[in-house]
């Protein structure tokens, strides 16, 4: 579905509709479109007769209590999307057990979503009907059955957001373990990291070091993280982060920085494990420490580096499918 929903950056707005609700059978909304089942679960979705509007139109069939999403963040989601033309479902997070995030409001989603979902509430349930020129435009998306005038339906639970500044629920302590890495600066913003002279890797990564306890729920296992992350070699030289912006490249406009979904805690579906496993059992809202295995660079350089890692929320690891 990233794959999907990162080919076309906005384009002019479309309409705007609150749906209000109707007790009639045979009224399908400001869409043309029905959808059964309530939020968080997968909807069944059908639609009028005939040719869908030429407009973009949304509507908030369920109002959430949450805050407002804001271009730029990390949207997280529940969605199913099916073609008006013949009503196949051609991808949804539903059957995958978990939400799926997307940067939204800066062109790295279809600009139906962009325009629809920025400033909707989390917690709502919202109806999107997409014309072409806001989906895949001409070119269409062949493996996934669309054509390049084919109008989309989205029904999308929205379920959490998260910024670079988005402040962690957590409390600063005394590092769980003896280091000789220190870690300050406000939970809101980049930590700064500084690596004493002399500082060696480990033979071995060892547990995650906690400089801020989070007050969420523990991380299970199989879990999918929504987090923000700053990477350090041993000679205290910043490697990566997420707080900085990704340069454009020919599939997607530049990028600004922005939290990532793509930080798992094992075993996978597949029963894989990984660096971060060690997180299980540390609260959501921690600023933890977690040693990498070694690696190779391009040149074939073995790089020892350690993350800094935010844990903004977490969720069931997806379920293979298959799609």
């Amino acid at each position: 579905m990233r794959k999907l929903l990162s080919l076309v950056v906005v384009a002019a707005l479309g309409s705007s509709l609150v749906a209000c609700g109707s007790d009639k059978k045979d009224d399908f909304g400001a869409a043309g479109v029905k959808v059964t089942s309530d939020f968080g679960q997968k909807p069944t979705v059908t639609h009028r007769d005939g040719e869908p509007d030429k407009n973009l139109v949304t509507e908030v069939l369920k109002e959430g209590d949450g805050p407002e999403v804001k271009k730029g963040e990390l949207l997280t989601a529940n969605y199913l999307g099916q073609i008006w033309r013949d009503g196949k479902v051609f991808d949804n997070s539903y059957d995958r057990g978990a939400p799926s995030s997307f940067p939204i409001g800066v062109g790295g989603v279809i600009a139906g979503w962009d325009e629809g979902l920025v400033g909707k509430k989390i917690g709502s349930r919202v109806l999107l009907s997409i014309p072409a020129d806001k989906g895949y435009k001409e070119q269409g998306n062949t493996d996934a059955g669309i054509k390049g005038d084919d109008t989309l339906i989205f029904v999308v639970d929205l379920v959490g957001e998260a910024a670079n500044d988005t402040p962690l629920d957590a409390n600063p302590v005394t590092p769980s373990t003896p280091t000789k890495i220190s870690v300050s600066g406000p939970l809101n913003a980049e930590p700064k990291v500084t690596v004493a002279a002399g500082t060696k890797p480990p033979a071995k990564p060892g547990k995650p070091v906690v400089f801020a306890l989070g007050k969420g729920k523990p991380i299970e296992k199989a879990s999918q993280l929504v987090g923000r992350y700053v990477v350090y070699d041993y000679t205290g030289k910043k490697q990566a982060s997420t707080w900085d912006g990704q340069p454009a490249t020919a599939q997607s406009p530049a990028q600004p920085g922005a939290p990532t979904d793509q930080l798992q805690v094992g075993p996978s579906a597949t029963g894989q494990t990984g660096a971060l496993d060690g997180l299980a059992g540390v609260p959501v809202g921690s600023r933890v420490l977690v040693e990498l295995p070694a690696s190779k660079d391009q040149a074939g350089k073995t790089v020892n580096a350690f993350a800094v890692i935010d844990i903004l929320n977490a969720f069931p690891a997806p379920k293979q499918t298959g799609q």
